[in-house]
């Protein structure tokens, strides 16, 4: 005879039963410090571009159905630069600085080649006829 004997688990460990993938231990890890986050912070006001992309996104949108929200963020990033919510209005923006060309990084041994020769080859001294 077979006999089967089921267990029952604790009701603080039954969530082993279900979810024993780190996936799923991560999401429930992840959703209590969420919630312990989210009690104990008070959201961050919109600064003003935020509050300025929120006015216009809809009516860009609006105004022309067939366009991306690429499209619009362009358009009303240009808007913004001269807007006069804008506190940087008529500065010029820094762009990212160019970046020095990568110089390939030399061997201890094709250095010590490349020093003692030259373009034609090896350096002579010149007189010496040995």
């Amino acid at each position: 005879m077979d006999s089967c004997v089921i267990v029952s688990l604790p009701s603080h460990l039954s969530y082993l039963s279900s979810e024993t993938t780190t996936k799923a231990a991560t999401r429930r890890a992840n959703a209590k410090t969420r919630s312990k986050d989210a009690d104990g912070k008070a959201k961050r006001p919109p600064s003003a571009y935020n509050l300025f992309v929120k006015e216009h996104m809809k009516a860009f949108l609006t105004d022309n159905p067939g366009k991306t929200n690429k499209d619009a963020m362009k358009h009303i990033g240009a808007l913004w630069k001269d807007a006069p919510e804008n506190p940087r209005r008529g500065q010029e923006t820094k762009g990212k600085a160019s970046k020095a060309p990568k110089v390939p990084k030399r061997s201890k041994k094709t250095a010590a080649t490349d020093d003692s020769e030259g373009p034609e080859g090896p350096e002579v001294e010149p007189g010496s006829d040995d």
